[in-house]
């Protein structure tokens, strides 16, 4: 054996633990970038609302969504070409962005407080946050045929 063939790395594959795995590894970067954020955010503006945005929340927010990311990823490539898996995945990651910016972008929170105005400021930044691990890395680790 050479001393390159000792340092092959493996080959992604396509199989549901791949994307499992990709999906539970994109929640954990964005719930850990968020939470960054969200203390960035409260120690610049000192807006905080513990009640509804905590370290459970946003990371329950963000690590549910990159798993489910994964299996709906490799559901798609299941039943569709890969150019068509990955434009409806796409899609879909981007029409439920904007539907869930509804959220902080109404007038009211899920407990029935009104939404504070810097509410938006502290929550729509992790939605993108979020959306762009999920896509980034799901798409990348899976091999095209």
């Amino acid at each position: 054996m050479t001393s390159t063939e000792s340092i092959i790395l493996p080959q992604h594959n396509n199989r549901l633990t791949t994307f499992l795995t990709t999906g539970l590894i994109s929640g954990v970067a964005a719930a850990f970038l968020n939470l960054i954020y969200m203390y960035l955010h409260k120690s610049i503006t000192s807006f905080s609302i513990p009640e509804v945005i905590n370290i459970g929340s946003v990371a329950l927010a963000s690590l549910i969504p990159g798993i489910i990311s994964g299996i709906y990823y490799f559901i798609l490539r299941r039943i569709m070409t890969d150019k068509n898996a990955l434009v409806t995945f796409l899609g879909t990651l981007a029409f439920i962005t904007l539907v869930s910016l509804l959220g902080p972008l109404s007038n009211g929170l899920p407990d029935g407080i009104i939404t504070p105005d810097e509410f938006s400021g502290l929550s729509i930044p992790m939605h993108i946050i979020a959306v762009s691990f999920y896509s980034v890395m799901i798409v990348r680790s899976v091999t095209r045929s």
